[in-house]
């Protein structure tokens, strides 16, 4: 077949290049015929449509000077559960008959196995995230399931809230569900639910899925391996998605009737973010934030790290410079029976920032100031001394004596400053504040001690009792 001519009515004609593709050039004046411009125009593709059957394109904004809007995302919480035993600092549990079990492998629901009518369980965060503005929230999820889906068995996992008996069903949010019809996507507005069709989507047992939701105030997308599978735009009369201003990370199992089949979820991590809006935050303060503050790591001791104990007070002891002779915590309170020998480093508090394992997360301390306050808690006898007060840290043993060797650190020091200890001072005799704030901060690693050490120059005391108060200003990196 030949080809034919291409003439406009000025009589110019159109040409080729070698490959045989029509050249063409784009209008370029902008001043005078500006409705032509961009005829092409510029878009990215979000999703190609395999599923919906429509490509998902959006087009990139340009403000009134020239500059094209780019953001990016800001970590608000994050988990991984490759640990033996609940984070009691971080997650609340409820349970119906139902149990979940945390291990290396994930936190599992139905970790018993079980098949019973009218059991269930959920698992949310004490912390709530934010839908704001023109931003996006996300939440993403990598799980699996251990069956094909039964009948009478449901798991709803995103962000919602719950209600506080069995069978836990969420009351506001967005979330997937999955039953014996599949897995579909879900929005609630104070309990009104609208879902997507039900996802042309098949499981395989136990593999590993991404599950992101993307949430606005006027859409919720739901992916799975970075493919788009369904979206919910806002409905008619609701401001946004949901009617709260804030909602928890929440997984719920429920059984309402007898199940043909044991079947489990198996959650392995999350991440909550906010896209659109960039926060100045560091990652002393996203580590807070995303493990809690001043509390145990996910996998290592629950609660607080300080040593205080419920309506009691320490035990004094004559502090040592190779033990925790006072007591173990990352401040606290500490009481020192004042008869050390001057010279004499004495360890008044000591902490081991917990060792990375494959169930423990292996997290630097950072330390941005130290406050020690003290008083006379038995009144001293004899004695009359200048303190001399430092803080020890990366040493890989409680002791201050541990060397620096090949496989061993010995401790670093940085002084704190000190004040003066009159002879036979009575008792409640309040001491000076020690407050030191760090510009630059001190990091100690996982597996590594920090320690507020005591030595005495002048005269001990032969009997008295010295009463501590002391704080960190620390968050973990």
């Amino acid at each position: 077949m030949s080809g034919f001519r291409i003439e406009g009515s000025s009589g110019n004609t159109a040409d080729v290049n070698a490959s045989g593709q029509i050249k063409a050039v784009l209008e370029t004046d902008l001043a005078t015929n500006p409705n032509n411009v961009g005829l092409v125009r510029m878009v990215s593709e979000n999703d190609a449509g395999s599923v919906t059957g429509t490509p998902y394109l959006n087009s990139p904004e340009t403000d009134d000077d020239y500059r094209l809007r780019v953001a990016g995302d800001t970590l608000l919480d994050n988990e991984t559960f490759n640990y033996t035993s609940q984070n009691t600092g971080k997650f609340t549990y409820l349970s119906s008959t139902l149990t979940a079990g945390w291990s290396t492998a994930g936190m599992t629901t139905n970790s018993g196995g079980v098949t019973t009518t009218g059991t269930g369980l959920t698992v949310s965060t004490y912390a709530e995230f934010p839908i704001m503005g023109g931003m996006n929230m996300y939440a993403e999820f990598e799980a699996s399931v251990s069956n094909q889906p039964p009948t009478n068995f449901t798991v709803d996992f995103g962000l919602f809230r719950r209600a506080g008996s069995y069978p836990y069903a969420p009351t506001d949010g967005v979330y997937f569900r999955i039953n014996s019809s599949g897995i579909f996507g879900v929005i609630n507005y104070n309990g009104s639910e609208t879902t997507t069709s039900t996802f042309v989507f098949t499981f395989v047992a136990n593999k590993k899925y991404q599950f992101i939701i993307s949430a606005t105030e006027r859409e919720v997308e739901f992916w799975i391996d970075n493919v788009l599978y369904g979206s919910i735009e806002t409905p008619n009369g609701q401001g946004q998605p949901f009617m709260s201003a804030t909602l928890p990370v929440s997984i719920r199992h429920a059984q309402t009737g007898t199940t043909s089949a044991v079947i489990q979820f198996v959650l392995n991590d999350y991440a909550i973010s906010i896209g659109g809006q960039l926060y100045s935050r560091s990652l002393g303060e996203t580590g807070n934030a995303t493990l809690g503050s001043y509390q145990g790591l996910s996998g290592g001791t629950m609660g607080s790290l300080a040593n205080f104990a419920n309506s009691a007070n320490p035990t004094a002891a004559v502090p040592t410079n190779t033990t925790a002779a006072l007591g173990t915590g990352l401040g606290g309170q500490f009481w020192e029976t004042d008869t050390l020998a001057v010279n004499t480093d004495g360890i008044i508090c000591s902490y081991q920032v917990p060792a990375g394992t494959v169930s423990v997360q292996g997290r630097r301390l950072k330390i941005s100031g130290v406050r020690i306050s003290s008083f006379v808690q038995t009144a001293l006898t004899g004695g009359g001394y200048n303190t001399a007060f430092s803080l020890a840290f990366g040493h890989t043993a409680v002791s201050l004596a541990t060397p620096e060797a090949t496989s061993t650190k010995a401790p670093r020091r940085i002084a704190l400053g000190g004040y003066s200890v009159a002879s036979g001072l009575a008792v409640l005799t309040q001491l000076p504040d020690i407050t030191i704030t760090l510009q630059n901060p001190v990091y100690v690693n996982a597996g590594e001690f920090v320690a507020i050490v005591k030595k005495k120059i002048g005269t001990a005391p032969s009997a008295g009792v010295i009463a501590y108060n002391i704080m960190f200003d620390y968050s973990w990196e």
